[in-house]
């Protein structure tokens, strides 16, 4: 007979939750921005330049045209959205260097969170560092305000 431990009890959902959740969600937001700044095409190019290196696979599709995700997909995802993002916003103009940098800052903060949402075990140090990530996700998630309307909103 197997002991049931308070640590076993509740195992988060990482690939429903995070990957196929909110970091899915968040790209929608980050692909209309890029779209309302003209950068999409940047941007696109950047995704399918990614070398491989250990433990990831590079994307054989400009992430616009991919119209389904994994779990797997998705956290490789997790994994270069920052070094694409940045890239794909060098040389912006005065007008766009504060919702630039808001973006990245918000794109930042929730992919560090997902990032350490995959470690096995969690110190009170590493709860306090995902619950300030998480606290700047949202202080900064503004930026993209006008994309996240529902579907249904944007239909009217």
């Amino acid at each position: 007979m197997k002991c049931i431990s308070p640590t076993t009890i509740i195992v988060p959902d990482i690939l429903h939750n995070v990957y196929l959740g909110v970091l899915k969600h968040v790209m929608d937001w980050v692909m209309s921005f890029l779209e309302q700044h003209s950068r999409i095409d940047k941007f696109n190019q950047l995704w399918v330049m990614m070398p491989p290196y250990p433990g990831f696979a590079r994307f054989n599709k400009p992430y616009s045209q991919v119209t389904q995700w994994s779990g797997k997909e998705m956290k490789a995802v997790g994994h270069v959205i920052v070094p694409v993002f940045v890239a794909t916003h060098l040389n912006p103009s005065a007008s766009q260097r504060i919702p630039f940098t808001d973006a990245l800052l918000c794109v930042k903060n929730l992919v560090y969170f997902h990032l350490m949402s995959q470690y096995r075990y969690h110190t009170e140090a590493t709860i306090e560092y995902m619950g300030n990530y998480l606290k700047e996700f949202h202080r900064q998630k503004d930026v993209f305000s006008r994309f996240r309307a529902s579907k249904s909103t944007k239909k009217v």
